[in-house]
């Protein structure tokens, strides 16, 4: 049972780490698509969650974007999020 349980800890583990932003291709992604309106600075004092949720409200047509639709998969939302908050250009 020990071995079961240390084996799914250690799972979780590599899946969280698979599964966490990129700030590298955040920046990638906010650049070909988001730049040319945004910057990090106007994200301050945002949550990571709040990014995330505001990004994917644009993504899905519920907050209405002055440009383009835009298209980002989840991992490119959380990606882009992870970029803007960490305040890097």
């Amino acid at each position: 049972m020990r071995y079961f349980i240390a084996l799914m800890l250690a799972a979780s583990l590599v899946s969280s780490a698979a599964l966490a932003a990129d700030v590298v291709a955040g920046k990638v992604v906010a650049d070909a698509k988001c730049a040319s309106c945004h910057e990090p600075k106007d994200w301050q004092g945002e949550t990571t969650r709040s990014m995330e949720s505001l990004i994917r409200d644009v993504v899905s047509g519920k907050v209405t974007h002055s440009k383009t639709k835009v298209e980002l998969s989840e991992a490119e939302i959380a990606d882009v999020a992870a970029y803007w908050l960490a305040g890097k250009k």
